[in-house]
């Protein structure tokens, strides 16, 4: 059963897409802008792709639950986790995507960079990052914000798999030497056979250890409730902060969540005047800026296009 999909992008993508489009941009911001757009949309087709697999083998299952892009936070950490998938027994798989266009490149110290079009680059452990993920939601689990299934008056313990899913057209370049926790990456491919390996009979007690469906349904609801979408604040990551001082009359709500969160009820929302679909401050702002263009009404980034090709 899928308790929760991810979250969408879009209003992410198009704010950056906005951003592009402002004069007098420096052309390392530009860059660093269609860079961030790059990263986020082979994120999403990386996570499309694992939650497909996981969909396919089990989502209609009743002894399996899927949370898709859970973002926990804990004593001033953060684990941005792609998939959960948990079974009746509490067997927790946290899933890590990567979108690798090319090759994967592991070397004998467990270093990982990437190759594509015949340059190399260093990337983060994806096994490190994910192994950050599980102490984050092992620590969660240990207090009272959770309540962990139980079976006549003993409480279920979770037990955690790390699982990489690596896309399936990518090359992965393996040490000949062996090196801890490399069978934990995969491409998404081999998801099932992976986790049926790991998934056996926890043995005589086997009925003991088992929660019921319900149990085990209202267990990842309960994390999901604990889910903390981010808000990004774009102008501020890439150093613009100046445009949103240079308009503050037009858009308050510019600022960071942070700034903004208690004044969620009166600030100001935008919307397109073609569509009615709500639209990002810099979607405004670029509108209004191009009044011989748009005639001084907001549109989203899509009828903005209609209207450029009128």
């Amino acid at each position: 059963m899928i308790i929760k999909q991810a979250d969408s992008k879009t209003k992410d993508l198009e704010a950056l897409e906005q951003l592009l489009q402002w004069p007098d941009l420096a052309q390392q911001t530009r860059q660093n802008i269609e860079q961030q757009i790059r990263l986020i949309r082979a994120g999403i087709k990386g996570e499309a792709e694992s939650a497909y697999q996981l969909q396919f083998h089990f989502g209609n299952h009743p002894d399996w639950v899927i949370i898709n892009d859970l973002r926990l936070q804990y004593q001033g950490k953060v684990a941005q986790i792609d998939h959960l998938l948990i079974n009746r027994h509490l067997q927790i798989f946290v899933c890590e995507s990567k979108r690798v266009a090319g090759s994967l490149i592991i070397n004998e110290l467990g270093e990982f960079s990437r190759m594509y079009k015949g340059k190399g680059q260093g990337m983060p452990s994806p096994l490190e990052q994910n192994q950050r993920h599980i102490t984050l939601l092992s620590n969660l689990l240990q207090t009272n914000l959770i309540q962990l299934p139980s079976r006549f008056g003993w409480r279920l313990r979770p037990s955690m798999y790390s699982l990489i899913l690596v896309s399936n057209d990518a090359y992965i370049r393996r040490p000949k030497i062996s090196v801890p926790g490399l069978d934990e990456i995969i491409k998404n491919e081999q998801l099932k056979t992976k986790v049926h390996q790991l998934s056996k009979s926890v043995g005589i007690f086997n009925f003991i250890r088992t929660a019921s469906c319900t149990s085990l349904q209202k267990f990842a609801r309960q994390l999901v409730q604990l889910h903390q979408p981010v808000q990004y604040d774009w102008l501020g990551y890439f150093g613009l902060n100046h445009l949103a001082s240079k308009f503050a009359h037009l858009a308050p709500e510019i600022q960071p969540q942070s700034q903004t969160e208690n004044q969620s009820q009166t600030a100001s929302h935008y919307f397109c005047i073609a569509c009615h679909k709500n639209i990002t401050a810099s979607a405004a702002y670029y509108c209004w800026n191009h009044k011989n263009i748009f005639g001084g009404k907001a549109y989203c980034y899509q009828c903005q296009q209609k209207i450029k090709q009128q």
